[in-house]
């Protein structure tokens, strides 16, 4: 199947045609008017770059400097069958994830030329929004796709270069908004798996979950969202990430539930 694109949506034409049908789509352009995509990211003709000033004034104003969760390293993946696996923790891109202060996350995203133990940094699935409340402006007006805040069960930020996350599936819808650089995202419908998997999210799964397709048929579709744009990912829909090109990637996501009517 090819994964539809569509702009000047409305909601209810959402509702109808994707969500209730538990079918992607691309939203292109859709969340253009995000302040993030000025105030996060530095505008470049070739790369995306943080605007590291804005960051900083946020956290003096705050008076806090979070902690924050990063990874470490890349996942191996086999562009051909699709499989995943995390490099050894000993090897010379050994993985791990830490925790350290925002603001020398930022930094070290920040430089020209990254120390090669840290050129692989990657805030993923982090609540920044919450951890820093002002970032939460800049994500406004909250998409119209969403329901009401009760059913929104998690917002996560993902800032990085030369990222990867490994294919898993995540239990609830979910609504990812690339703010700055861009990412390829391959999907799988949920029939090309065979039984439930384990359902951890960004796990490394084995192919052996996997259903042959049927004759004729791509196992996977793959989509390049840019900033402004949206990406709906049904739950149970199988789909990895990696960011594109040597800039910082940066976007936000909202995990929800469309309440039953």
């Amino acid at each position: 199947m090819r994964i539809p694109i569509i702009k000047d949506a409305s909601r209810a034409f959402f509702i109808n045609n994707y969500l209730r049908k538990g079918l992607p789509c691309v939203f292109c352009g859709t969340f253009s008017n995000f302040p993030a995509l000025t105030k996060w990211i530095t505008p470049s003709e070739s790369n995306a770059q943080l605007n590291l000033p804005y960051f900083l004034s946020l956290i003096d104003a705050s008076g806090k400097d979070p902690l924050v969760d990063v990874e470490s390293g890349r996942f191996n993946h086999n562009s051909h069958s699709r499989s995943s696996t995390p490099t050894s923790p000993d090897g010379p891109h050994g993985f791990f994830r830490t925790q350290i202060p925002l603001s020398l996350f930022l930094r070290l995203q920040s430089m020209t030329d990254v120390p090669k133990e840290y050129a692989n940094l990657y805030l993923a699935q982090t609540p920044l929004l919450s951890c820093l409340p002002a970032l939460s402006e800049d994500c406004l007006p909250k998409p119209e796709y969403l329901p009401d805040t009760s059913h929104i069960y998690g917002s996560s930020a993902w800032i990085g270069r030369n990222t990867f996350t490994p294919r898993h599936f995540d239990p609830n819808e979910n609504l990812y908004v690339m703010v700055g650089g861009k990412k390829k995202v391959v999907l799988w419908k949920p029939s090309f798996v065979v039984g439930e998997g384990q359902g951890q999210r960004r796990g490394a799964l084995s192919n052996d979950n996997f259903s042959p397709p049927a004759s004729g048929e791509t196992p996977w579709e793959i989509v390049v969202i840019n900033p402004g744009d949206g990406l709906y990912i049904p739950e149970r829909w199988w789909h990895e990430v990696e960011s594109l090109g040597t800039g910082v990637a940066a976007s936000v996501n909202w995990w929800f539930r469309e309440p039953v009517k």
